[in-house]
């Protein structure tokens, strides 16, 4: 038993070290670099209509159907959704890379309770979202023993 414990934590640190596969939702993920979603919405008159690749900290993911999700990255937030042609987990967390649209979008009072009902409610009539063609969630890291 003494002889199998190095090889067993070698391993363990193999393992630990190895890069923890994205899991992709909709459409593949294109090429390119991601930007951090505050940097996107820093401009995000100019970046509008455009195609987007994002990343940034899931914060919230829509408990009915996974429908959609809301980004953060250094207090900068935006929504994204998937306007029901792919879902992701509802118990998603971690580090997203978003592909998408970037709009301006009018709420209406249907999306504003749908919205609520999941304890996210727009701050007002509008608000910036984009829809994803893609969505890439890499898992939050584990927390090591304290």
């Amino acid at each position: 038993m003494r002889r199998f414990l190095p090889v067993v934590a070698a391993v363990a640190a193999l393992c630990a070290a190895l890069p923890v596969a994205a899991a992709t939702y909709g459409q593949p993920m294109p090429a390119g670099d991601a930007r951090p979603i505050a940097t996107v919405m820093a401009d995000a008159a100019a970046n509008a209509g455009e195609p987007v690749k994002v990343q940034g900290r899931i914060a919230q993911v829509c408990q009915k159907t996974g429908c959609w999700l809301m980004l953060d990255n250094r207090g900068q937030g935006v929504r994204v959704r998937t306007k029901h042609a792919f879902f992701v987990p509802k118990d998603a967390s971690g580090t997203a890379t978003v592909h998408g649209r970037l709009d301006p979008v009018e709420m209406t009072p249907e999306q504003a309770a749908h919205y609520a009902e999941d304890g996210v409610a727009p701050e007002g009539a509008r608000e910036w979202q984009i829809v994803a063609t893609s969505i890439a969630i890499l898992p939050a890291a584990p927390q090591g023993p304290r």
